[in-house]
């Protein structure tokens, strides 16, 4: 198949990863048309390094302009390829297959996006790792706009078609989960949503515990944004329960370190308290629990 694909990555600090990231592209065994970065307020040399590349196109935006949405849709303006490949800057290749693989689905009409397999890097975290195990091996189709779950899709590793993007632009108004809402967009315009298990990307964060805990309050907000629904603390506590137990369960059956079984309960906690916190009217405590998440994430977990 011929066609035109352009590569968007999004930049913030990403000095340590972003050459690698670039010099895997290269050696793809379907080249891109062009590659474009859009940066939104780097302060280590993450823009120095993007400008080592003569053939990459670097886009910089002010970092109170940034949201997800608002920067995908900058980089998508300044593209005009069939193909637009959202990947994460520190989202490695697992092979040179990757950007063939994550294409092939597009020769079909019917198809708006694709997405690929999530790979967690070798020192990810116990909890990390069995979160990806979600995405597995194989092949889904995603056509049903009325069932969530199938509303799936990452921006982290994506391709979508140009046209479908122009019918509906990535929501700039939320504060994460812009793919889900594009997704779900899609899938109520008739078109379908493909996961290729076979374009892979080595990605993962081992972050500190109030990062965890201020990416999933994000991605709750937009969640209540998009869907309308809340979580109760009923619900929060089952769903901690489980996550820890099913924690427990991977780590014992995959030899993981058994100091992550003390370990896990607390990652949980901040994971949960992030997906909970948009339900909460503000307490009274509130600022205890504030106090106590910063203090005790900057221990952090090694």
């Amino acid at each position: 198949m011929s066609i035109k694909t352009s590569i968007l990555i999004r930049t913030k600090n990403e000095a340590q990863d972003i050459a690698k990231t670039l010099r895997l592209l290269t050696s793809q065994s379907l080249k891109p048309n062009d590659i474009v970065v859009v940066d939104s307020g780097s302060t280590d040399e993450t823009v120095n390094i993007v400008k080592q590349w003569s053939d990459v196109k670097l886009i910089q935006i002010q970092p109170e302009e940034f949201t997800f949405g608002r920067s995908l849709n900058i980089g998508f303006k300044a593209t005009n390829a069939e193909i637009v490949i959202a990947l994460s800057a520190h989202a490695f290749p697992c092979d040179r297959y990757w950007l063939q693989n994550l294409v092939k689905h597009f020769d079909d009409p019917e198809v708006a996006g694709v997405y690929g397999k999530q790979v967690p890097q070798p020192d990810a975290w116990p909890p990390v790792q069995r979160d990806l195990a979600f995405y597995g091996d194989q092949l889904r189709t995603q056509t049903n706009p009325d069932s969530p779950g199938e509303h799936f899709f990452s921006n982290a590793n994506s391709a979508i078609r140009r046209q479908c993007w122009e019918k509906h632009c990535f929501d700039e108004t939320l504060t994460g989960s812009e793919d889900w809402e594009w997704s779900r967009a899609m899938l109520r315009l008739g078109y379908k949503i493909i996961y290729e298990p076979e374009a892979a990307v080595y990605h993962s964060h081992n972050e500190r515990l109030l990062k965890v805990y201020q990416r999933f309050y994000r991605e709750a907000l937009a969640f209540q944004s998009i869907y309308g629904e809340k979580m109760s603390l009923h619900q929060a506590l089952r769903k901690w329960r489980r996550s820890v137990l099913a924690d427990i369960r991977f780590i014992l059956q995959n030899g993981k370190s058994y100091e992550w079984i003390l370990r896990a309960p607390i990652y949980r906690l901040f994971w949960i308290y992030g997906l909970l916190k948009p339900s909460l009217a503000a307490p009274m405590w509130e600022p205890f629990v504030k106090r106590w998440l910063r203090d005790y994430s900057n221990k952090q977990l090694h």
